[in-house]
């Protein structure tokens, strides 16, 4: 985890809000593929959520100082631009691969539920390892929404394969 523990609360958010944005990309690409209609309104949702979440992210970035990243900064881009591949959320080749049978909506759920668990997960972790108070609380707001998130998905995913 090199040198998260020392990321600001400013840092934290500016990552976040890379995750946002691609996380819109992503749903927003789910809701003109999904087959049902709850699993378009769902996807429209999520799509919807983050955008909330970049506009409470850039919010929260104005209660830090500008420029007010550590010296290692070299150090923090190649974190942000991770958020830019497939490494958390899926390709858009893997979305359109899940799409294709019958059971696509349920394939693209599994495929959104394990993105979100990864985010979460990854964040809990964070938020333990950060020492910077700022820092310490921006992660641990992401991982609830993101726990949100995943809980969300398993709960209508439950209600598509009951239906």
């Amino acid at each position: 985890m090199s040198g998260i523990e020392d990321f600001s609360g400013f840092e934290v958010i500016r990552a976040a809000m890379e995750v946002e944005k691609n996380g819109h990309r992503f749903y927003s690409a789910m809701v003109e593929k999904a087959h049902t209609q709850i699993a378009r309104e769902l996807f429209a949702m999520l799509a919807q959520d983050e955008v909330g979440h970049l506009k409470t992210l850039e919010k929260l970035a104005t209660n830090y100082e500008e420029g007010s990243f550590w010296e290692g900064e070299e150090e923090f881009l190649p974190y942000l631009r991770r958020f830019n591949d497939a490494e958390v959320f899926p390709s858009a080749e893997a979305v359109a691969a899940a799409l294709v049978s019958k059971e696509g909506d349920i394939k693209a759920l599994d495929l959104a539920i394990e993105a979100e668990e990864k985010f979460a997960a990854y964040f809990h972790m964070a938020a333990t390892h950060a020492r910077n108070d700022d820092g310490k609380k921006a992660f641990a707001w992401l991982a609830e929404e993101e726990d949100r998130h995943a809980a969300l998905l398993k709960e209508r995913k439950a209600k598509i394969l009951g239906s």
